[in-house]
């Protein structure tokens, strides 16, 4: 996550392109003119799409932008010589998709504008949120805690072990087991206590977890997965069930409504030109 849109533009070996007898390269995080620094605005492609910004004596500076196909800005990176300050991505509709900076961390939002996740990359803790807006997970260096959509406690674990929070357990004949507190069932495990299953409020699936593989998937109220991952790779979904956003390892990438990789750390770049 550490790694998570930072410095797009340094990462790439880009192929030489020539404008006018004159041949462009980004090697190593510099920019280059016929070999030398190069210092000017130059436009150039990532992945499929435009993206424009200023370097000076090599090194990116100030705002770069990256397009849509029908011109609205897709992401803004900021730089002051050389150094990367943050990443802003946005939707179509001019809606913040997501914010990334070293010192604050990384900030997910759907186009309405709610808040799905942030993540603290100073303190390591991340919060995911309900529909509602109200907290779902809370993880820090220490602790884990799932809330339901009223803010009420599902279960609490601190340095690896399982916190009481007024929970009893309930053997049924079948030999699965219901959670109860305060005399209301708030989640159901199988046979052998491999396979949790969180319940919202009222009744619907909330989160899934297995501690066999590691597995976690949690639900929207309607049953549209919201999030799925294991101990290797993470997803995000939109509230119709397509794909936000995904890291496997040190690969990311983001998807646009329609369910369109807009945005990744693996995207080639292309078609460099100089235009100032």
């Amino acid at each position: 996550m550490k790694k998570l849109l930072s410095v797009l533009l340094l990462i790439f070996l880009l192929p030489l392109s020539a404008c006018g007898g004159v041949k462009y390269e980004f090697k190593d995080g510099i920019m280059y003119e016929d070999g030398k620094e190069a210092t000017g605005t130059f436009e150039f492609k990532i992945g499929k799409h435009k993206t424009k910004g200023n370097f000076v004596n090599g090194l990116p500076d100030e705002l770069f932008e990256r397009y849509y196909p029908d011109g609205s800005i897709m992401l803004k990176s900021s730089f002051l010589n050389g150094k990367y300050l943050k990443d802003e991505i946005y939707y179509k509709n001019g809606k913040l998709m997501s914010s990334f900076s070293n010192d604050k961390g990384l900030n997910l939002f759907y186009d309405d504008g709610q808040l799905v996740m942030t993540f603290n990359f100073q303190t390591g803790e991340s919060s995911t949120y309900h529909e509602n807006g109200n907290l779902l997970f809370v993880i820090t260096q220490t602790k884990s805690t799932l809330y339901n959509e009223n803010n009420k406690t599902l279960f609490e674990v601190k340095n690896g072990e399982s916190i009481n929070i007024g929970t009893t357990l309930k053997e049924l004949e079948d030999g699965t087991f219901e959670i109860l507190k305060d005399n209301k069932i708030i989640a159901k495990a199988d046979a052998k206590g491999e396979t949790l299953t969180y319940l919202y409020s009222t009744g619907e699936k909330l989160m899934t977890s297995n501690s066999v593989f590691g597995d976690t998937e949690i639900f929207f109220k309607n049953g549209v997965t919201f999030f799925k991952g294991d101990t290797e790779s993470a997803k995000w979904f939109y509230k119709d069930g397509k794909i936000f956003y995904e890291f496997y390892k040190n690969q990311w990438r983001f998807f646009d409504t329609e369910g369109n990789q807009i945005i990744s750390n693996f995207d080639n770049i292309t078609n460099i030109k100089k235009i100032d």
